[in-house]
């Protein structure tokens, strides 16, 4: 009997030791993820299947490609070719011979003045150049001479008298009793207004004179494109009030500051306006050849697919197996988008049927998991 009883003893502790490992090794015991999803990644097609989609490759290669880029620009003055044509002398307005459209000519008379001070000078001239001509050059007194006539010959051409008009001054010593305030340079008056019998003080501002037979065209870059243009590139200039015309205009300066309602950065081409049609503050459409260089492959953009956020191309294993390969995409056009990561140079990808695969490999794994 005690013997019976020793052996339950000892069998219960057994027992009791047994299940206290097997709780240890369970709560050590670490269960492997499960990794597989059931989807398929390979679509094998039949000869008849192939000849019956017209599936398309093409070679993944690392190379520069051509990126059509449409900006959005207004037409502006241009800086360099506007003036602002002032008075350079107090005086009386005698003469107005243009207003404001009037397209003018260089060196064209717009204002005549009536000036005290203008014929004070020329005074001052005649008579320096009178003592400059009555003596000779080893004078003691004549580089002073000289200096006083210099002076007064250049007071003459800063107010705006010409060469021509200086000369025939010195020569008959007949004072002009008007001065000619006249345009720099060839041009439209686009703003400003004078009166006749003004009186106007020096710096007075009569006419803006723009040449608009050379203008800007100052067009908005993203700066997610700024690494596509370059300056000295070409672009083409439409407008949407003159359908059918193309403008050449070349790209000059990139600006160095982001604007930052709209996050753009301006670009300034340099367009010849012989016809005349663009004008300031009108829209333009500008079109422009970028390139896409970097040593990252390159495929056309038909190649790429996309659920959701994956991306991802089908590669040809052969002639007849196609593997759906998961990709990172960089910059992409409407032709060509960038691989960052997924595709090496010289690997096949499918650039024509690329539904039909995604559609047949939906199927088989369909059916698998049926």
């Amino acid at each position: 009997m005690n013997k019976t009883i020793n052996y339950l003893s000892l069998g219960l502790i057994l027992i009791l030791f047994g299940c206290g490992d097997n709780s240890n090794n369970e709560e050590k015991f670490e269960y492997p993820e499960r990794t597989h999803s059931g989807e398929k990644s390979e679509v094998v097609l039949t000869k008849h299947q192939l000849e019956h989609i017209n599936v398309q490759t093409e070679i993944v290669e690392k190379r520069e490609v051509d990126i059509p880029l449409i900006l959005r620009g207004k037409v502006a003055l241009n800086e360099v070719m506007t003036a602002h044509i002032t008075s350079r002398v107090k005086g009386r307005v005698e003469k107005v011979y243009a207003v404001i459209s009037d397209r003018v000519k260089k060196g064209q008379p717009i204002v005549d003045l009536y000036s005290q001070e203008f014929i004070a000078m020329q005074s001052e001239f005649v008579q320096a150049e009178e003592r400059l001509k009555r003596m000779k050059e080893s004078d003691a007194d004549y580089s002073t001479a000289f200096s006083i006539y210099e002076s007064a010959r250049k007071k003459l051409e800063v107010v705006g008298l010409i060469e021509s008009e200086i000369n025939q001054l010195a020569d008959k010593h007949t004072p002009y009793t008007v001065i000619s305030v006249r345009a720099p340079f060839d041009g439209t008056l686009i703003s400003g207004e004078v009166r006749l019998g003004e009186f106007v003080d020096v710096g007075k501002e009569f006419f803006v004179l723009a040449n608009l037979q050379n203008i800007w065209i100052l067009a908005d870059i993203f700066e997610n494109d700024l690494p596509l243009i370059k300056e000295g590139i070409t672009g083409e200039i439409t407008i949407d009030t003159f359908l059918g015309e193309v403008y050449k205009g070349k790209l000059t300066r990139i600006y160095d500051v982001v604007e930052p309602a709209s996050r753009t950065v301006k670009a300034r081409f340099e367009v010849t306006n012989s016809s005349g049609k663009l004008k300031p503050e009108m829209y333009v459409n500008v079109l422009v050849a970028s390139k896409l260089g970097g040593t990252n492959p390159k495929i056309k953009s038909t190649a790429l697919m996309k659920e959701k956020e994956i991306s991802y191309v089908f590669v040809a294993v052969n002639d007849t197996t196609f593997q759906k390969r998961n990709v990172v995409a960089g910059r992409e056009t409407k032709d060509y988008t960038e691989i960052i990561k997924g595709l090496n140079a010289g690997e096949k990808v499918v650039t024509k049927g690329t539904f039909y695969l995604k559609s047949e490999l939906a199927k088989e794994t369909f059916v698998e998991e049926e």
